[in-house]
Protein backbone atom coordinates (compact mmCIF):
# COMPACT_ATOMS: atom_id res chain seq x y z
CA UNK A 1 0.00 0.00 0.00
CA UNK A 2 2.88 2.34 0.64
CA UNK A 3 3.97 1.88 -3.00
CA UNK A 4 0.61 3.16 -4.26
CA UNK A 5 0.74 6.26 -2.04
CA UNK A 6 4.32 7.01 -3.10
CA UNK A 7 3.38 6.59 -6.77
CA UNK A 8 0.48 9.02 -6.41
CA UNK A 9 2.76 11.63 -4.81
CA UNK A 10 5.31 11.27 -7.57
CA UNK A 11 2.69 11.70 -10.27
CA UNK A 12 1.14 14.73 -8.49
CA UNK A 13 4.46 16.49 -7.98
CA UNK A 14 5.61 15.83 -11.56
CA UNK A 15 2.35 17.23 -12.99
CA UNK A 16 2.68 20.32 -10.77
CA UNK A 17 6.25 20.89 -11.98
CA UNK A 18 5.24 20.49 -15.63
CA UNK A 19 2.37 22.96 -15.17
CA UNK A 20 4.64 25.53 -13.52
CA UNK A 21 7.23 25.26 -16.29
CA UNK A 22 4.59 25.49 -19.03
CA UNK A 23 3.06 28.62 -17.55
CA UNK A 24 6.39 30.52 -17.43
CA UNK A 25 7.77 29.46 -20.84
CA UNK A 26 5.32 29.97 -23.69
CA UNK A 27 6.17 28.10 -26.86
CA UNK A 28 5.27 30.78 -29.44
CA UNK A 29 5.63 34.50 -28.56
CA UNK A 30 4.03 35.75 -31.81
CA UNK A 31 0.56 34.55 -30.76
CA UNK A 32 0.52 36.49 -27.48
CA UNK A 33 -2.03 39.28 -27.59
CA UNK A 34 -1.31 42.04 -25.15
CA UNK A 35 -4.46 43.38 -23.45
CA UNK A 36 -2.54 46.55 -22.57
CA UNK A 37 -3.04 49.83 -24.42
CA UNK A 38 -0.07 50.87 -26.38
CA UNK A 39 2.00 53.33 -24.45
CA UNK A 40 5.71 54.10 -24.17
CA UNK A 41 6.15 52.38 -20.80
CA UNK A 42 4.67 49.10 -22.06
CA UNK A 43 6.65 49.20 -25.31
CA UNK A 44 9.98 49.72 -23.53
CA UNK A 45 9.46 47.04 -20.86
CA UNK A 46 10.24 43.40 -21.63
CA UNK A 47 7.24 41.08 -21.98
CA UNK A 48 7.82 39.29 -18.72
CA UNK A 49 7.66 42.48 -16.58
CA UNK A 50 4.50 44.12 -17.98
CA UNK A 51 2.06 45.00 -15.23
CA UNK A 52 -1.57 45.17 -16.36
CA UNK A 53 -3.73 47.69 -14.55
CA UNK A 54 -7.44 46.88 -14.43
CA UNK A 55 -8.36 50.24 -16.02
CA UNK A 56 -6.22 49.52 -19.05
CA UNK A 57 -8.10 46.37 -20.05
CA UNK A 58 -10.19 46.75 -23.17
CA UNK A 59 -13.02 44.47 -24.17
CA UNK A 60 -14.48 44.93 -27.62
CA UNK A 61 -17.92 43.67 -26.49
CA UNK A 62 -18.26 46.19 -23.66
CA UNK A 63 -18.86 49.92 -24.25
CA UNK A 64 -16.56 52.54 -22.73
CA UNK A 65 -19.19 53.74 -20.24
CA UNK A 66 -19.76 50.20 -18.97
CA UNK A 67 -16.03 49.79 -18.30
CA UNK A 68 -16.02 53.06 -16.36
CA UNK A 69 -19.01 52.16 -14.18
CA UNK A 70 -18.77 48.62 -12.82
CA UNK A 71 -21.97 49.12 -10.81
CA UNK A 72 -24.15 50.22 -13.72
CA UNK A 73 -27.35 48.16 -14.05
CA UNK A 74 -27.22 45.50 -16.69
CA UNK A 75 -29.99 43.34 -17.98
CA UNK A 76 -31.12 41.12 -20.79
CA UNK A 77 -33.58 43.59 -22.27
CA UNK A 78 -32.46 45.86 -25.12
CA UNK A 79 -32.06 49.56 -24.33
CA UNK A 80 -35.20 51.69 -24.73
CA UNK A 81 -35.74 53.42 -28.06
CA UNK A 82 -34.57 57.03 -28.31
CA UNK A 83 -37.16 59.69 -27.52
CA UNK A 84 -39.15 61.06 -30.44
CA UNK A 85 -37.94 64.30 -31.98
CA UNK A 86 -39.46 67.45 -30.49
CA UNK A 87 -42.67 68.66 -32.06
CA UNK A 88 -42.47 72.05 -33.71
CA UNK A 89 -45.12 74.35 -32.34
CA UNK A 90 -46.34 77.11 -34.56
CA UNK A 91 -47.76 80.25 -33.04
CA UNK A 92 -51.46 80.70 -33.56
CA UNK A 93 -52.87 84.14 -33.04
CA UNK A 94 -56.23 83.84 -31.35
CA UNK A 95 -58.97 86.36 -31.84
CA UNK A 96 -59.29 88.74 -28.92
CA UNK A 97 -61.77 87.61 -26.33
CA UNK A 98 -64.82 89.79 -26.38
CA UNK A 99 -66.69 89.82 -23.10
CA UNK A 100 -70.28 88.70 -23.49
CA UNK A 101 -72.94 91.36 -23.47
CA UNK A 102 -74.48 91.83 -20.05
CA UNK A 103 -77.61 89.78 -19.65
CA UNK A 104 -79.24 92.32 -17.42
CA UNK A 105 -79.31 93.31 -13.83
CA UNK A 106 -79.53 90.64 -11.17
CA UNK A 107 -82.93 90.03 -9.60
CA UNK A 108 -83.90 92.47 -6.90
CA UNK A 109 -82.44 91.40 -3.56
CA UNK A 110 -85.13 93.22 -1.55
CA UNK A 111 -88.36 91.93 -0.02
CA UNK A 112 -91.33 94.14 0.70
CA UNK A 113 -92.05 94.51 4.42
CA UNK A 114 -94.51 97.39 4.56
CA UNK A 115 -95.44 100.92 3.50
CA UNK A 116 -96.30 104.13 5.32
CA UNK A 117 -97.42 107.58 4.28
CA UNK A 118 -95.36 110.16 6.20
CA UNK A 119 -96.80 113.68 5.67
CA UNK A 120 -97.65 112.96 2.05
CA UNK A 121 -94.33 111.15 1.32
CA UNK A 122 -94.67 107.46 0.63
CA UNK A 123 -92.09 105.47 2.67
CA UNK A 124 -91.46 101.79 1.84
CA UNK A 125 -89.84 99.37 4.26
CA UNK A 126 -87.73 96.68 2.60
CA UNK A 127 -85.59 93.86 3.90
CA UNK A 128 -82.30 92.60 2.50
CA UNK A 129 -81.20 89.52 4.46
CA UNK A 130 -81.21 90.57 8.12
CA UNK A 131 -81.12 94.30 7.35
CA UNK A 132 -84.17 96.59 7.25
CA UNK A 133 -84.05 99.43 4.73
CA UNK A 134 -86.21 102.54 4.26
CA UNK A 135 -86.84 103.41 0.62
CA UNK A 136 -87.86 106.94 -0.47
CA UNK A 137 -87.82 108.47 -3.94
CA UNK A 138 -84.31 109.55 -4.94
CA UNK A 139 -82.43 107.45 -2.37
CA UNK A 140 -79.72 104.93 -3.23
CA UNK A 141 -79.93 101.51 -1.57
CA UNK A 142 -76.88 99.28 -1.07
CA UNK A 143 -74.98 101.64 -3.46
CA UNK A 144 -76.40 99.65 -6.39
CA UNK A 145 -80.11 100.53 -6.62
CA UNK A 146 -81.69 103.99 -6.88
CA UNK A 147 -85.39 104.42 -6.05
CA UNK A 148 -87.07 106.25 -8.97
CA UNK A 149 -90.85 105.96 -8.42
CA UNK A 150 -92.96 104.89 -5.44
CA UNK A 151 -96.74 104.61 -5.81
CA UNK A 152 -99.48 102.41 -4.36
CA UNK A 153 -98.93 99.39 -6.66
CA UNK A 154 -95.18 99.27 -7.45
CA UNK A 155 -91.68 100.59 -6.78
CA UNK A 156 -89.34 101.34 -9.66
CA UNK A 157 -85.57 100.91 -9.15
CA UNK A 158 -82.62 101.74 -11.37
CA UNK A 159 -79.70 99.28 -11.24
CA UNK A 160 -76.76 101.70 -11.23
CA UNK A 161 -74.01 99.44 -12.70
CA UNK A 162 -76.10 98.56 -15.79
CA UNK A 163 -78.49 101.53 -15.90
CA UNK A 164 -81.52 99.27 -16.37
CA UNK A 165 -84.84 99.74 -14.60
CA UNK A 166 -86.55 97.11 -12.46
CA UNK A 167 -89.99 97.08 -10.90
CA UNK A 168 -91.17 95.54 -7.63
CA UNK A 169 -94.90 95.02 -7.16
CA UNK A 170 -96.38 96.04 -3.82
CA UNK A 171 -98.89 93.49 -2.56
CA UNK A 172 -102.44 94.80 -2.00
CA UNK A 173 -103.33 95.55 1.61
CA UNK A 174 -106.65 94.80 3.28
CA UNK A 175 -106.86 98.24 4.98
Amino acid sequence: MAKKVNLRWVILLSLTAVTAVASFYPTDTSTIVSPVRSNKRAAQAPLSTIVIAPTEIQNENVGAEEVLDPFAPRGWEPPPPPPPPPVKITAVVAAPIVPPAPVGPPPLPFKFMGAMNDDGVQVIYLSHGDNALIARVGETLESAYKVLVVDGQHIEFEHLPTGEKQTMTIPASDN
